[in-house]
């Protein structure tokens, strides 16, 4: 009971600011209401890096019914953060776009991100697009398409702007002709993930040799028992032997 007593004294000397926000041992997830299947996201900013003449990534599956779990919700802001000129172009929403099947042209529209810098335009430029996002959360993962030029390389980032860390990013390089690449994404990705601060991991290891050393008296030890010594031969066989001798 002594050693319980100490526990509870230590847990709850712990300063607040250890056990709350990033110094929690675990960040709890933001709850989904019963019944809810779209969840929205926090503001997420999507950012092309890129040397291509132009890129989009689009939240959508192929024929725009958002079955790959993931659509806009709210466009809040976007803009270029370095390198455009006067003539390079930024789309965000729902844009059409153009898919090539068996040398055939087929106009079609999905939730997209894009910019054009105009036809070689090879300069490096970054771009960015503030949104929030609605999740399918009966799904696992959802999934983007990334819609590359013929040249350049593109850097794709996915960055939740309410906690300040990155839920996915990739670099293709171009090929000569364009690409329509899927990539997944963990859906839960975009929310609130479990962490463990540094200031979290040495309380815990402090605690956790203070129970050690607390509880050491009351754990039984095994006793080892020493062997026995080995014994000669039997005087008496000894004499019988003698006898009968």
């Amino acid at each position: 009971m002594a050693a319980v007593k100490c526990l509870v004294l230590i847990v709850s000397a712990i300063p607040q600011d250890v056990t709350s926000t990033y110094g929690a041992v675990c960040l709890a997830r933001e709850p989904i209401s019963p019944g809810t299947r779209w969840r929205e996201t926090p503001p997420i900013r999507v950012v092309m890096r890129s040397t291509a003449d132009w890129g989009r990534i689009m939240f959508d599956d192929e024929v725009g019914n958002n079955t790959n779990g993931l659509r806009f919700k709210y466009i809040l802001s976007f803009g270029w953060m370095k390198g455009n000129d006067g003539d390079d172009e930024i789309s965000v929403g729902k844009s059409d776009w153009y898919d090539i099947l068996y040398n055939l042209t087929v106009k079609k529209r999905g939730d997209i991100v894009a910019f054009n810098k105009q036809r070689d335009d090879f300069d490096y430029t970054e771009m960015y697009a503030d949104v929030v996002f609605e999740t399918d959360m009966g799904m696992i993962t959802g999934y983007v398409w990334l819609m590359l030029a013929g040249q350049g390389i593109t850097t794709f980032q996915l960055t939740n702007l309410q906690e300040r860390y990155t839920v996915w990013e990739e670099t293709l390089s171009g090929t000569g002709h364009t690409r329509h690449e899927r990539r997944h994404v963990m859906i839960d990705s975009f929310f609130r993930r479990w962490e463990i601060s540094p200031t979290s991991i040495v309380v815990l290891v402090l605690i956790v040799m203070l129970v050690m050393i607390l509880l050491g008296p009351v754990i039984p030890r095994r006793t080892r028992r020493s062997p026995k010594k080995s014994q000669g031969p039997d005087s008496s066989l000894l004499v019988h032997a003698c006898a009968c001798a």
